[in-house]
């Protein structure tokens, strides 16, 4: 017997009829990412995108456009001119001189170096990133969480390890579920490796058969957290990790299969509301 769907499940579904579709991904920060399809340095640049994701798109997109500018080399890749290296320090000076005086927001050159360092350290030890993440992850586990916990463990371990330092605010870089933090940009830069290339995420991870997406998690932050809320997802009082995995669970009664996939149509949907309301305001 097929269940009758609620008035949020409908509206949920036509929201998705409307916005997903790729024709909204300028206002996405996946949008510099997607034209780097069949790259070697998609995931990199998909991983800057994700953490620098907040602010105005506009500023996102500018800034990362900005590193990729700054880090041009005769390496055909970015990745390449990470592990190439064999001299960390050397490394190190090269990437600080060709980003000296960047900043997006809390985050500063010496920052976007530190996650430059820390994405080079899981290629060196592990071969790639999903590698690492896969270290720690379980397909019989019922979320990303151990596997987005052992990473971002590993990278405040490396961080105190090194001689470098970052700025003041990279530890807002690192956050992690074992804090309940509802770690939006990493879940969102998550969804985007492990859901299947629909013309919006990109498929990257999906080869391994390692990663179910019904593991992944809703990225949550402050304006999808009022919808969540308006479409009657979750009755919590903060978008933290707790709030994340029971707007997931209810998406769930949707699609089990792939509740993150209303992920971007919700988004699409809150951004034009507010522009509607700033329009309205002006």
């Amino acid at each position: 017997m097929v269940s009758k769907k609620t008035h949020s499940q409908k509206i949920i579904l036509e929201l998705y009829q409307e916005f997903h579709d790729p024709k909204y991904l300028e206002w996405d920060p996946l949008f510099i990412a997607r034209r780097f399809q069949g790259h070697q340095d998609i995931e990199l640049i998909s991983l800057i995108s994700a953490l620098f994701a907040f602010g105005g798109v506009k500023q996102i997109l500018a800034s990362v456009e900005r590193v990729l500018l700054a880090l041009q080399s005769e390496h055909p890749s970015l990745v390449q001119f990470l592990i190439l290296e064999p001299d960390e320090n050397k490394l190190t000076q090269e990437l600080l001189r060709r980003l000296r005086g960047f900043r997006h927001r809390i985050y500063i050159d010496r920052d976007l170096v530190m996650l430059l360092l820390l994405y080079r350290n899981s290629w060196m030890k592990y071969g790639s990133l999903e590698n690492h993440f896969l270290v720690h992850h379980s397909v019989q586990s019922s979320s990303i969480a151990e596997g987005l916990s052992g990473i971002v463990s590993d990278y405040r371990l490396w961080v105190q390890e090194s001689s470098f330092k970052p700025g003041t605010y990279f530890k807002h870089m690192l956050n992690s579920p074992e804090q309940k933090s509802a770690c939006k940009r990493w879940v969102m830069f998550l969804k985007w490796m492990v859901r299947e290339d629909d013309g919006i995420d990109l498929g990257l991870w999906r080869t391994s058969g390692k990663i179910r997406t019904d593991q992944l998690v809703i990225p949550i932050d402050t304006h999808l957290f009022k919808i969540s809320k308006e479409l009657k997802l979750t009755s919590r009082k903060t978008a933290n990790w707790l709030t994340a995995i029971e707007v997931t669970e209810k998406l769930k009664k949707l699609d089990p299969v792939d509740p993150t996939r209303f992920d971007f149509s919700l988004c699409r949907y809150g951004m034009a509301q507010y522009r509607r309301v700033k329009t309205l305001n002006r």
